[in-house]
């Protein structure tokens, strides 16, 4: 019956929605303008969080004519924006930053998994439901996916909205949903081996530990038959060795897509199967454009930048001109055989403005690692945060020096008073090495605290240019 929900003319073709994928730049660029003005002019008017910063920039709506206006004359927005406008709003009110609908018209409640601090609330309507789904499915119908077949969740169905956006789609496209959500790894790779699913998706971290555990358990996950790996949530998907090494472990060959998630406005990048190792940004929901990330100015095609997103896809929360500190390579006119006219983005996230990581899909930010640290007693601001990949998995160690108060006998119960507060903070545990006073050194211009000693592919370090 499904199957049948789809034209023949659609279910020939190698694209989802063609008009949109193939639309030429021109085009795209007259929509995206017109689409931004409208945005503008709505949340000017039904958003206090637009009015108050369009207001002190002496903008109004109809001032923003041309790209130049929008590129110069619109300020940028940032997440402590709208974590400022959630904490102004009051719960009874308006309780999301950047709220452009009344709750009413919520359907689902989120919230980030970055840990700058108190994380950013997402409310989703029926529209953004629809619309959110809609990138991943033009990802997966040209990975080659088809109603009938079947996807196997390996995440917990959380306050995470990236994976609920991968069921959306699942549902759209019609494919069998099995879920692994609440299981540990043992139970996942069992259940994987017995409903042989068409695909499976995880991070690429979480993916690579499954098929060690098998290993560990004298099974081997390609006998499952899976054909298609698909996910995101941090870097690994677009490197060359982390995608032999999966296509390796689970027998799936070439068939890896990548998908490049933004909590606040979604999906930022989609990967075709014509070329591994970079994404599309899905023009069809989104614009979006790179910068210098010190100026603010923007950069042209083959220049890294930061990533500036505008969202069309999102009514109950507005986020234009919002800045991902991502850094891009980017190119709009990039033909290398997919057909897909949407700007490319390559290598995917190349890196970060701000030193944000990514462990088991949890954003970690190192200024909330030291912030965190002020909660523990006993514990200084002297601290390192160092970063290793083992058996597949990225871990995060935090040393820290302890006050010369506390005895060294102690500082085992130290460590895990300090474990426990990113634990149940952060959501996600970091391990903690407690040193003596005077331990770590000091320095007397910058501080270097931040230490990855993952490999140089896994790493991506960027100098940009």
């Amino acid at each position: 019956m499904l199957k049948k929900a789809i034209s023949p003319r659609a279910a020939g073709s190698r694209y989802w929605d063609e008009y949109w994928q193939t639309m030429p730049r021109e085009e795209l660029d007259r929509i995206h303008l017109q689409r931004i003005q409208r945005l503008i002019k709505y949340a000017y008017g039904n958003v206090p969080l637009y009015r108050r910063l369009y207001e002190r920039a002496g903008l109004k709506p109809e001032d923003v004519r041309t790209w130049d206006d929008f590129y110069n004359r619109v300020p940028f927005t940032d997440k402590p924006l709208f974590l400022a406008d959630q904490s102004r709003g009051g719960f009874e009110t308006r309780p999301y930053g950047g709220q452009g609908l009344e709750l009413e018209h919520g359907l689902h409640v989120f919230q980030t998994t970055g840990t700058t601090g108190t994380p950013l609330r997402e409310l989703v309507s029926r529209y953004d439901e629809y619309s959110l789904s809609e990138p991943i499915t033009a990802e997966l119908w040209d990975l080659g996916l088809r109603p009938g077949d079947s996807v196997y969740f390996c995440f917990n169905f959380g306050i995470w909205v990236g994976l609920w956006a991968f069921y959306w789609c699942a549902r759209r496209l019609g494919l069998q949903v099995l879920s692994g959500g609440g299981l540990g790894s043992e139970d996942r790779v069992r259940q994987i081996l017995a409903l042989k699913p068409t695909a499976v998706t995880a991070t690429p971290t979480y993916l690579l530990h499954l098929a060690d555990v098998a290993k560990g358990m004298g099974l081997d996950l390609r006998e499952a038959g899976v054909k298609y790996l698909i996910g995101g949530g941090e870097p690994g998907f677009g490197i060359e060795a982390t995608r032999r090494a999966l296509a390796e472990k689970w027998g799936v060959g070439n068939n890896i897509s990548e998908t490049y998630g933004i909590g606040e406005c979604m999906y930022a990048g989609i990967e075709c199967v014509a070329h591994p190792g970079g994404v599309h940004a899905p023009e069809k929901v989104i614009h979006s454009y790179s910068v210098d990330p010190e100026t603010g100015d923007k950069v042209g095609d083959g220049q890294v930048g930061e990533n500036v997103v505008t969202s069309h896809c999102r009514a109950a929360q507005i986020f234009i001109k919002y800045r991902t500190h991502d850094l891009v390579e980017r190119y709009e006119s990039f033909d290398h055989g997919c057909g897909w006219t949407w700007a490319f983005l390559k290598g995917g996230v190349l890196g970060r403005t701000d030193n944000m990581i990514v462990i088991r899909g949890v954003n970690v930010y190192p200024t909330a690692v030291e912030d965190l640290l002020g909660r523990v007693p006993g514990a200084t601001n002297y601290y390192e945060i160092h970063v290793t990949r083992e058996e597949g998995m990225d871990r995060l160690r935090v040393k820290v020096e302890a006050a010369g108060e506390v005895d060294a006998p102690h500082y085992p119960d130290l460590a895990l008073r300090a474990e426990e507060v990113y634990r149940t903070i952060m959501g996600i545990r970091l391990e903690v090495e407690v040193v003596s006073p005077n331990t770590l050194p000091r320095y007397e211009l910058k501080t270097t605290r931040f230490f990855d000693h993952r490999p140089p592919e896994v790493r991506r370090k960027l100098d940009r240019r």
